[in-house]
């Protein structure tokens, strides 16, 4: 009887195993592939996200900076304050108001007639500009004379004196009043925001309390009356333009008491 030659074992007869750990290998390499690839990829959009944000930064920054240097060249001849990195203006309480009083004088509301025109038609003339303005504010502010309350409800009536009379008969009609209508709100401060002494510039706010601070923006009548005011302030959609991290910090919180 003729036998059969025994033939030589492999390395797989002696590892049935190896074969199938063989494809496990391969199988957590594809995995670690398909997930780097997939990593990559949130990546590049994560990147592109940031490149667009970027990109809308840049684009509102030079709308704002478009918006301040024309409210600069059309109201040069108002006797207003331009701020030239908010683009916030400001308009001294002798203007429209008596001390005190928060009813329109007769001066106030010819500067109004005079002044509204040019401010809106900075703001709404140009549609591409116009587009990106979300709200146009009108904020009235005080002097730390008498209590917080008190002087939050004068800068209140003040600053809703001044919308209000701008779509009455006697103001008449201008460009874009029903545009402004829709993006127009009125605010009062009391005494929270003063406006920061050209000898405080320096001063670390936070080395005083909220009340030091009004007081000492307040320390005299040439103070106290440039504190008494009306500002019209614009935001640009989606990103506060107007207040800049240094302003954050000047901010003081409501709620104050009388000194």
């Amino acid at each position: 009887m003729q036998r059969t030659p025994p033939t030589s074992k492999t390395l797989a007869d002696e590892n049935p195993f190896s074969l199938s750990l063989g494809d496990l290998m391969a199988g957590l390499l594809l995995i670690f592939v398909l997930l780097l690839s997939f990593l990559m990829l949130q990546v590049q959009d994560l990147i592109q996200e940031k490149i667009n944000q970027l990109d809308q930064i840049d684009e509102r920054e030079q709308i704002k900076t478009l918006l301040i240097s024309r409210l600069l060249k059309e109201l040069e001849d108002f006797d207003v304050e331009v701020d030239p990195n908010t683009g916030v203006i400001r308009i001294k309480e002798g203007i429209l108001f008596a001390f005190g009083k928060d009813e329109l004088k007769q001066k106030g509301k010819d500067f109004l007639r005079l002044f509204i025109p040019k401010y809106v038609g900075v703001l709404l003339t140009d549609p591409d500009v116009s587009a990106h303005v979300a709200q146009v504010i009108i904020e009235g502010h005080t002097d730390n004379i008498g209590s917080w309350d008190h002087n939050l409800g004068l800068s209140l009536r003040r600053a809703n004196s001044v919308a209000v009379y701008l779509f009455t008969e006697e103001f008449g009609t201008f460009h874009y009043a029903e545009s402004l209508k829709k993006l127009l709100s009125a605010n009062g401060r009391s005494f929270s925001q003063p406006i920061v002494p050209h000898d405080m510039k320096e001063a670390h706010t936070q080395s005083y309390t909220p009340m030091e601070w009004v007081n000492k923006s307040n320390n005299t009548e040439e103070a106290r009356a440039q504190n008494r005011r009306v500002e019209f302030q614009f935001r640009l959609r989606d990103w506060d333009l107007v207040s800049p991290k240094a302003e954050k910090l000047l901010e003081i919180k409501t709620g104050l008491s009388s000194p």
